[in-house]
């Protein structure tokens, strides 16, 4: 509880060593719209930035989205990732122009910031169900 205002605090993800990191709402959102990506493609094309477990997809499907929106989402997501202690985060793929329902951009988040962020990853199965709804929307 904030002792000035009486308002609760947002919840902190704690560390085993007592380290603990605030995740923001905008990563929470673009988490959920992620899913691991496994594509030998990429493990192909960037031997050196890929690792099973830590390079996502993330998506962006829209009607009305352009391109711009899609890249400033994952500079912003670059930028925090990168701020924190010992984080990196490697942007392997993103279009070049607007494809719209269908944008997608691939990124490598090294530990510690993936451990916190996982967490917010759907599971397979959930993911699927997500996309059958939006699919049902078109």
């Amino acid at each position: 509880m904030n002792t000035l205002t009486g308002a609760a605090l947002p919840p902190l993800q704690k560390e085993s060593v007592g380290v603990y990191m605030n995740i923001p709402k905008y990563v929470q959102d673009l988490m959920k719209r992620s899913q691991y990506e496994f594509s030998r493609l990429y493990y192909e094309k960037f031997p050196d930035s890929c690792a099973a477990g830590y390079t996502i997809r993330i998506e962006k499907r829209s009607e009305y989205c352009q391109i711009d929106t899609l890249k400033a989402e994952i500079d912003r997501l670059k930028a925090f990732v990168d701020r924190q202690t010992g984080g990196e985060a490697i942007v392997l793929e993103i279009p070049k122009e607007t494809h719209h329902r269908q944008q997608h951009a691939v990124i490598t988040i090294f530990d510690p910031v993936m451990k916190y962020i996982e967490s917010y990853i759907p599971s397979e199965e959930d993911w699927k169900k997500s996309h059958r709804k939006y699919k049902a929307l078109f």
